[in-house]
């Protein structure tokens, strides 16, 4: 969690601060930063009326950016004229905000850079960027995913950007009024509290969604490539798990930053030449460096043994570092796609399920019988239909 550290004596100011940041971060009084440990990311608040007379605020905050391994600094100060804000900004501070601030005017200053810090300092949740040509097929293996991952690494996101409608969305049976264009226009103030409250929630696995057209089946307007890469990497920070299904999303240089950052990328193909051809294409876009492609793993949607265009054909065309195999019932899919009941985590997943739970790295779910399972998708169909006009 981060923190804000107030090299200050004053009660009251401090109360402002963490009432301006509704008490979410923690505000902590110091002296000096000689013993304090800066194990969490965070932002460094220094009031003008602490600092001696006798000592300059330029050498003052220059001191205080030595010791303060990359943190901004923001001044408090009762001078509000532009030259010692000119001053300041020299020495190294990132702001200034007045001592008698209180509210917004403290908050939209210290959200914006605690964001910036956490983002470049924290390491973050595991990320994972999810491709491919078939955007349903990607959706549902990157929700699924996202879904076993989020049973002990919490909290967890999904990123979906299939248009002209999610298709993750419709397969964690979940309306969805947060999107992506809202979340870059929140990125100032945006941390875990906002996102518990904003995104919407798979009530059984507690994964929260994120959707590039934010439930109004079109492509939002405006967003730009670097405006998806912050937020990635902001969410990340706030996340233990994170995973991006890039959907529609073509834009080569944005998939080269996101396979980048990520710990993990997946190519989700069919034994399809078109498909295999459309897939390499994608990957021609991204233009990945070797360590990339050492990351990149190979998922062969709907395996047969008995198709010759094999997978491990498929990753060598791709030059992928990895392939695995993933079998799919086609009528068991489509009814989980329709009835909004994933197979992650649904009581009978099949074969299905156990390739992904292996590829996640989780221990075999039990089942509990096929008849509970297909009274679950009846019982999600009969509702999706009750909810039509």
């Amino acid at each position: 969690m981060a923190e804000i550290l107030l090299l200050s004596i004053d009660r009251m100011l401090a109360q402002r601060i963490g009432d301006a940041m509704g008490q979410r971060i923690d505000v902590r009084m110091v002296q000096s930063l000689d013993a304090e440990p800066l194990a969490r990311p965070g932002v460094i608040v220094m009031d003008r009326s602490a600092i001696p007379s006798d000592r300059s605020l330029a050498a003052s905050i220059s001191a205080v950016a030595d010791q303060a391994a990359g943190r901004s600094i923001v001044l408090a100060t009762d001078q509000q004229d532009s030259e010692q804000i000119l001053h300041a900004v020299r020495a190294g501070a990132k702001d200034v905000i007045a001592r008698d601030a209180e509210g917004a005017e403290i908050a939209n200053v210290l959200s914006r850079l605690l964001n910036a810090t956490i983002a470049q300092q924290s390491t973050g949740g595991r990320f994972t960027l999810v491709l491919g040509v078939d955007q349903e097929a990607t959706a549902m293996v990157a929700s699924d995913m996202a879904l076993i991952r989020s049973a002990d690494r919490q909290p967890s996101l999904l990123i979906d950007c299939s248009l002209p409608t999610s298709a993750a969305a419709a397969y964690l049976d979940l309306d969805v009024t947060y999107g992506l264009a809202s979340a870059i226009a929140d990125i100032d103030r945006l941390d875990a509290s906002l996102l518990s409250s904003a995104l919407a929630r798979h009530a059984a696995s507690g994964l929260g969604l994120l959707t590039f057209d934010g439930g109004t089946g079109a492509e939002p307007a405006g967003i730009a490539p670097t405006d998806i890469a912050a937020l990635v990497r902001l969410l990340r920070a706030c996340s233990s798990e994170v995973v991006f299904c890039a959907g529609s999303l073509r834009h080569g240089g944005l998939l080269r930053e996101l396979a980048l950052l990520a710990d993990q990328v997946d190519i989700v193909c069919a034994q399809s030449i078109r498909e295999l051809e459309a897939a390499r294409r994608l990957l021609d876009r991204i233009s990945p460096d070797h360590a990339t492609l050492e990351r990149m793993r190979l998922i062969v949607w709907d395996h047969q043994p008995t198709v010759l265009l094999d997978g491990r054909r498929m990753a060598d065309a791709l030059g992928t570092g990895s392939m695995m195999p993933l079998p799919v019932d086609r009528a068991q899919s489509r009814n989980a796609l329709n009835a909004g009941q994933p197979l992650g985590i649904a009581p009978d997943g099949g074969a299905y399920q156990q390739a992904l739970r292996r590829a996640c790295g989780a221990g075999p779910q039990h089942a509990k019988g096929a008849l509970g399972a297909i009274q679950q998708l009846r019982r999600g169909v009969l509702r999706k239909l009750e909810r039509r006009p």
